[in-house]
């Protein structure tokens, strides 16, 4: 049992680390070039049709808003109910 928790320590930390550092690497080129990487994707983009397929896209949008609203509240409410129904039951 040992020998699979170190096994699982080492492979954690082999994943980890080099993607920590390529996370830190990307990040300093990213502060670096922010300014030209701002100024080409602001070059390449349609501004007319990011607002014309956002303009179609928003019931989409809002759809998904109110759902993951009404899940929370559900999710809350049986939480409630629950604690409710273990302290009269006690």
């Amino acid at each position: 049992m040992r020998k699979v928790q170190l096994f699982a320590v080492v492979f954690t930390l082999a994943l980890a680390i080099p993607f920590t550092a390529l996370a830190l690497i990307g990040i300093a080129y990213f502060t670096d070039h922010m300014a030209e990487i701002a100024s080409t994707v602001t070059a390449m983009v349609n501004w007319r049709g990011v607002a014309l397929e956002g303009s179609a896209r928003w019931p989409e949008l809002a759809g998904m808003i109110v759902g993951q609203l009404l899940i929370l509240s559900i999710l809350l409410i049986a939480r409630r109910n629950g604690r409710a129904d273990e302290s009269t039951s006690a």
